[in-house]
């Protein structure tokens, strides 16, 4: 019996192992609509929260806020450039951004504090034009 048991133990370990690696390269949803020069995004473990999916090219504001229990920021990247960043937000925390983005290229948003963009804080959005 106790030889049986082990393959089964194994297995549902490896089940258990492979649903939890499962969600640490999966991005934030990105929600549907229309597009936004305001875009609000909330900060959790191990996620980002969008008011919205595409932005309008131009002028964008960005106010981000740390809805989390740990340390979070905010970097906002199109092509090979940052476009903005916040500094690094205590829970409740809240800074405002105001950046340019440019039509035709998706912008990446994702948290930079050691470990969180890989436990699945990321997120890409599209810019209309």
């Amino acid at each position: 019996m106790k030889a049986a048991r082990r393959p089964v133990a194994a297995l549902a370990a490896a089940l258990v192992l492979a649903s939890c690696g499962s969600g640490a390269q999966s991005s934030a949803p990105v929600p549907s609509g229309p597009p936004t020069n305001d875009l609000r995004v909330g900060l959790l473990e191990y996620r980002l929260a969008l008011s919205a999916g595409t932005l309008t090219p131009g002028s964008v504001t960005i106010t981000a806020t740390n809805a989390g229990s740990t340390g979070h920021d905010l970097r906002l990247r199109q092509g090979d450039s940052v476009l903005g960043a916040t500094s690094v937000l205590s829970p409740g925390g809240r800074e405002v951004l105001r950046v340019d983005v440019q039509p035709g290229e998706p912008v990446r948003l994702d948290c930079t504090v050691g470990g969180h963009v890989e436990a699945g804080m990321h997120a890409t959005l599209t810019v209309a034009g």
